[in-house]
């Protein structure tokens, strides 16, 4: 039977950073178990190409969710192999705001604030810019870069948000402001995607005492004595059980990390109970406070400039393909909106609460592809996107398994509006970005509204459309909550199992409330803080 000091499960965004970290002291073994496979695909690396390869089984794990707001029954995903969704994401890096963090540590989870946290983004970044914040790191393992497209539309969109009062930032992760500035992204120097995995993992195999197992599933966490002792898998080549010497840690994701306690007995009893399952550990919290950053996205018809929806069709797009696979340069080495803009609607501009992904590319809404089917992603138009996130929804949903087979998804409620200050927000959004896209910046530029529409014009109205326009952020937290107390959380604040001994939890379920940010770069300085906590605690 095979036996490390360390099991870390799911090798994606924080558990790469963390079996690093770990790995990075000798003497002490580590092994990083993932489910999925090696993500060596060309499109993996290529920024752009994730979307041809969306959905895919061999780069996504989809999770069924409950029908909400009046809709049928959806399938989230999110990455899957060596370096989970960072490997297959839009590569958006936000950092948080301090007061993000701040939180944490007033709600009980002292060593969280962002004395701590700003230590370590500095610590795992290199962003080379000369305009970059005091603060940012330039020497880390994790290449981060500024979107490179310049166009007259983003010009005009940062001279927008200005006239609405926005400061323009260089460097869109300034702490403690609101403001508008191009948008940073994990993609190299060299225009390569810069996963967790690449940057954490990769450099540092030849360490003896990190080992990698891929295309290895994890079915149950062993305890003995109210302390986790090892780990169940199975693979290609079968069953196996693997021991633990000191801890198992699991990194798994917002979904599948309260999926594993749960098959593993811990979780909430009544639920374990009505499925067949040996309770070894009663915990009401595993599964709940689940949160998403529900994304809003409106189209206009674009003037005066042909955007990018036609570079993305016919020859053009194997054009670009070949361009950045000769030289990893062109539309392909970078995705996801140019500009970015961090608001706040609630007149803090140190705690912005709206984030806006804006640039000159259109997809068919999902209204429309729904009425035809056979249409295209993206539009024949010329258009411009403004993407939107409320960062601090107070709803909250659900994660619970629903079968004692490890292969059964579980049942994922998203809980959407059921705080209707919710549902306010995502108005007050709409009615921003209207304000927004009429600004004099824009005037050569933006024409008609064609998601929503201009039909839409009282609260009622832009809400009904608002349940369809609504799409997953797939910035979820909270599933296996930090807290002081086990009535109400599922780790402590070192990220401990409430109850348990040698088994903590490290990804962004653990996160007591969201942070004001795409959730890729905190995952991954999350998980270097627990490799910290756990190596001080084996010291002590």
């Amino acid at each position: 039977m095979r036996e490390f000091d360390y099991i870390v499960v799911g090798a994606g965004s924080a558990g790469c950073a963390l079996a690093e970290g770990l790995s990075a002291r000798p003497g002490v073994s580590v092994l990083l178990v993932e489910g999925g496979g090696a993500n060596a695909h060309p499109f993996v690396s290529m920024p752009r190409g994730f979307i041809k390869i969306f959905g895919r089984k061999e780069f996504f794990r989809s999770f069924p969710v409950r029908p909400q707001l009046g809709r049928d029954a959806e399938t989230w995903r999110y990455g899957r192999g060596l370096g989970g969704s960072s490997a297959v994401n839009g590569t958006w890096y936000l950092r948080g705001m301090p007061k993000d963090y701040d939180g944490w540590v007033a709600r009980g989870n002292p060593g969280w604030g962002w004395d701590e946290m700003s230590r370590i983004f500095r610590g795992m970044e290199s962003y080379v810019a000369p305009d970059a914040d005091a603060g940012r790191g330039r020497d880390g393992p994790l290449e981060i870069t500024a979107s490179p497209y310049r166009s007259p539309v983003l010009d005009a969109v940062l001279a927008a948000g200005g006239e609405m009062g926005w400061p323009v930032l260089a460097d869109i992760n300034t702490p403690d402001t609101e403001g508008i500035g191009y948008t940073q992204s994990t993609v190299d120097r060299r225009g390569r995607r810069a996963s967790s995995y690449r940057a954490f993992i990769a450099p540092n195999l030849s360490r003896p005492n990190l080992t990698v197992l891929r295309d290895t599933e994890v079915t149950r966490i062993l305890v003995a004595n109210r302390r986790a002792t090892g780990i169940e898998t199975h693979s290609a080549s079968g069953a196996e059980t693997i021991r633990a010497r000191r801890e198992v840690i699991v990194s798994a994701g917002v979904f599948s990390s309260p999926k594993l306690l749960q098959l593993s007995g811990i979780g909430p009893g009544h639920l374990l109970q009505s499925l067949g399952l040996a309770v070894e550990h009663d915990l009401p919290q595993v599964g709940r406070q689940l949160c998403d950053h529900a994304m809003l996205t409106m189209n206009y018809r674009l003037t005066g400039h042909p955007g990018l929806n036609r570079e993305f069709v016919g020859w053009r797009v194997y054009w670009h393909a070949m361009r950045y696979f000769l030289g990893l340069k062109g539309l392909m080495a970078f995705t996801g909106p140019p500009v970015t803009a961090l608001v706040s609607s609630e007149g803090d501009p140190s705690w912005p609460d709206i984030q806006f992904g804006i640039g000159p590319f259109t997809m068919h809404s999902s209204k429309a592809r729904k009425a035809d089917p056979g249409r295209g992603l993206i539009e024949d138009q010329p258009g411009i996107m403004f993407n939107s996130f409320h960062l601090r929804p107070r709803s909250r949903g659900s994660v619970a398994i629903t079968s004692p087979d490890p292969l059964a998804d579980p049942e994922v409620d998203a809980g959407w509006w059921t705080d209707d200050y919710d549902r306010r927000m995502a108005i007050f959004i709409v009615r921003l970005i209207r304000r927004l896209a009429r600004s004099p910046a824009l005037a050569a530029h933006v024409a008609e509204e064609t998601v929503p529409g201009a039909h839409a014009l009282s609260d009622e109205a832009i809400a009904e459309e608002l349940k369809w326009m609504l799409s997953p952020g797939l910035h979820g937290t909270g599933s296996c909550s930090m807290g002081p107390d086990a009535t109400t959380a599922v780790v402590d604040a070192r990220l401990r199992v409430h109850g348990l001994d040698g088994l903590r939890v490290a990804d962004c379920s653990v996160m007591p409330t969201p942070v004001s940010a795409n959730t890729n770069g905190p995952a991954m300085a999350l998980g270097r803080r627990a490799a910290e906590l756990i190596l001080e605690d084996a010291r002590r």
